[in-house]
């Protein structure tokens, strides 16, 4: 479990650039690269839409499809933190994990 720093302040989830979520899916299966990731759970707060009253959790378990990262353990995020990225995002695609790191810069896929 981790803490998320998230700079997707349109976010459902985001408050005070953390995350309310109770758990957290990142995207990218085939990522090589943070850019290729994404932030599954994101909710763009739209006008009408009542944004989370939950204060940010600082163990929030990810799951995380990236299994190219050298935080992926059988699909779950063991980083002690992360940073999602996707200022201004209207779609999941548009957000990314910056904390993903490529097991092939590591010395190879494991």
């Amino acid at each position: 479990m981790a803490e998320i720093k998230c700079t997707v302040t349109n976010c459902y989830f985001n408050k005070k650039l953390g995350c309310t979520a109770s758990s957290l899916t990142v995207n990218g299966r085939n990522a090589d690269e943070s850019r290729s990731t994404s932030c599954h759970t994101f909710i763009e707060q739209k006008p009408g839409l009542r944004s989370s009253v939950d204060e940010p959790r600082g163990n929030t378990d990810i799951l995380c499809a990236a299994v190219k990262c050298v935080y992926n353990e059988s699909e779950r995020c063991q980083a002690d933190d992360i940073i999602v990225n996707g200022k201004n995002a209207s779609v999941p695609e548009e957000t990314c994990c910056s904390t993903f790191k490529s097991k092939a810069n590591e010395g190879g896929i494991h």
